[in-house]
């Protein structure tokens, strides 16, 4: 596999600027020099993640998540070093000759041959979909403006009848038990039996692209069900998959919004408007998984989940899931009562995406829902109305939103709930501890530790005089840094706090580095007079240690000539102390 070399990755960051970069995945507002964001790393409320321009780097100082741009992308996107690499190239405008090749993913061996059964079905019935037999099947599709491009990209099938599927597979060396636990074939008293015979084939995939099952919907009229889902299997467990995830992720995080739908169709109709950022949860009730991949993404979800009552009554459901999961979201406001693919049959596609930016607040969603669960006409119910919806309001952050909703809520049932905030107490929540600038050492060795390496990022004059006036620091993790940075100046002119970044190995190191680099009392440029007073204070504290030493060796010998002889050492260290005082005050 061809590799990039180092000059390669290093001219990609070179000219991509990190403020760019994390500017597509999060918004950013400058304060001062530097920008800042919430992290996207922990469950963060308030901004406090900097992200340098000067320097092409990142720092979060809560969580102390950071690095360069290649290390923002690898976290967000949970994606390898080298995608990261490319991904960055890609938004910098910079073409790589030679193609991205990745190892597969670790797949349980007892599970690989479900995972190329599914593959090799979806390329037989995608197949199939051009054949004479499958001319109907395509009229039908083509009637509900499903094109070629969208049957390429989806890889829709056909699957013949008269077992066609199964005959195909079993040509192919699956054995019949592999076919039964894909879920594809089933086992009867005439033998094998295609489950999804006669049906279009929808294929569905993991959050990696695996292949793991199929949604079959029929397309004549007739007493079968529309839908058949693959059942449970080893590999599809419904409640852990996204339909489409793996394609809309990257441009839900560029259009920073996902639609969230219920069924495959329904990604297929956006699909129709141009909009590739949808995804469904096959009409399950939202699981603790999909929340995971949903808050995986990063960006707010738009529901839009069918207009009819079932429609609404699975929105509420998620609404309360993802408010308890902390995802952001909003809700389409679905006045027609019907689902995507009706609403472009009924107004055209331009309707469907027109709706899909009307939305509505979680709040004001429970304000007209609510009342379709409640009757207010009745003194009981419309307690619980009130209760049920200044629980709702209660937890909202803006106090302009908050006292707005009471007041609709005290004109709509005459309860006054506001009032009934001031008895809440709030829930006890584990929260980070905020790290300030001025955690950071202010005074002492470890002060001038940093002080040290601060200067030595400025530039080789520092570095240098570090190395000839001392040339060791009693910090290790410190220790280790210096010699990285007087490395790096063995091969470069300029240190780049980015690259260097890259070159080191240890991760106490390279958090180290980050610190430094975002340290407010940092001087911009080489001070000598300053490093020389850090130099002075270091070498201070380690004559200080060695006459500790000498006193604890004082006070346990008896020997009066050793006493003597360690006396006469620890005075001269002390006349030495006095020494580097008089030349830090010059």
């Amino acid at each position: 596999m061809a590799r990039l070399r180092e000059e390669e990755i290093n001219e990609i960051r070179a000219k991509a600027d990190i403020v760019d970069v994390i500017g597509r995945y999060l918004p950013l507002t400058r304060k001062g020099k530097n920008y800042v964001c919430t992290c996207p790393f922990h469950d963060d409320h308030n901004p406090s993640m900097s992200v340098s321009s000067d320097k092409q780097i990142y720092k979060c100082f809560v969580c102390n998540a950071g690095g360069n741009v290649f290390t923002f992308v690898s976290n967000y996107e949970k994606i390898s070093f080298i995608e990261a690499v490319y991904k960055v190239a890609d938004y910098t405008g910079i073409s790589i000759e030679q193609p991205l090749q990745l190892p597969q993913r670790n797949v349980d061996p007892q599970l690989a041959p479900l995972h190329r059964a599914c593959g090799e079905a979806i390329e037989f019935t995608h197949y199939q979909l051009d054949t004479p037999q499958a001319s109907d099947v395509k009229k039908y599709l083509t009637s509900r403006l499903i094109d070629d491009s969208i049957i390429k990209k989806f890889s829709l099938g056909y699957n013949p009848p008269n077992d066609s599927l199964y005959k195909f597979l079993h040509a192919k060396k699956h054995s019949d038990d592999t076919l039964i636990k894909t879920g594809l074939c089933r086992l009867t008293a005439v033998g094998m039996k295609d489950v999804f015979a006669g049906r279009i084939m929808i294929p569905i995939h993991n959050e990696f692209g695996e292949p793991v099952g199929f949604s079959a919907r029929r397309f004549v009229e007739n007493s079968d069900a529309k839908y058949i889902n693959t059942s449970e299997t080893d590999i599809y467990v419904k409640g852990n998959l996204i339909f489409n995830y793996h394609r809309a992720k990257s441009e839900a995080r560029k259009t920073k919004k996902a639609i969230l739908v219920e069924g495959a169709m329904d990604v297929l109709a956006f699909e129709k408007v141009g909009m590739s950022n949808a995804l469904a949860t096959l009409g399950t009730a939202c699981t603790k998984e999909q929340l995971r991949l949903l808050k995986q993404l990063h960006v707010p979800i738009i529901v839009c989940y069918d207009g009819d009552r079932a429609g609404q009554s699975a929105t509420y459901a998620f609404g309360k899931l993802a408010r308890e999961a902390q995802i952001p979201f909003e809700i389409v406001d679905n006045k027609y009562g019907l689902d995507p693919d009706e609403i472009i049959e009924e107004f055209g596609k331009e309707e469907l995406r027109q709706i899909s930016e009307k939305t509505i607040s979680w709040i004001d969603f429970l304000f007209t829902f609510l009342m379709t669960k409640y009757n207010l006409e009745n003194y009981t119910q419309k307690k619980e109305f009130a209760m049920e919806m200044a629980e709702e309001i209660y937890l909202l952050k803006d106090d302009f939103e908050k006292e707005s909703y009471y007041i609709r809520l005290r004109e709509l049932t005459d309860f006054d709930m506001h009032g009934e905030e001031a008895k809440k107490q709030p829930k006890a929540k584990t929260e980070y501890v905020k790290r300030s600038y001025l955690a950071f050492p202010k005074s002492g060795r470890n002060h001038a530790e940093f002080e040290i390496l601060s200067q030595m990022l400025n530039g080789v004059a520092a570095s240098n005089h570090y190395k000839e006036e001392l040339g060791f620091l009693q910090d290790d993790t410190c220790n280790r840094l210096a010699l990285y940075i007087i490395d790096y100046y063995r091969t470069h002119r300029k240190l780049e706090v980015a690259d260097l970044f890259d070159k080191i190995k240890e991760e106490a190191v390279k958090q180290l580095l980050l610190d430094v680099s975002s340290w407010e009392l940092g001087k911009a440029e080489v001070n000598l007079k300053v490093l020389n007073e850090a130099i002075h204070k270091v070498k201070e504290c380690l004559l200080d240690d060695r006459i500790r030493i000498l006193n604890e060796q004082i006070a346990k010998i008896h020997d009066p000539m050793e006493k003597a002889r360690l006396a006469v050492e620890k005075n001269g260290l002390i006349k030495e102390k006095e020494e580097w005082r008089n030349a830090g005050r010059k």
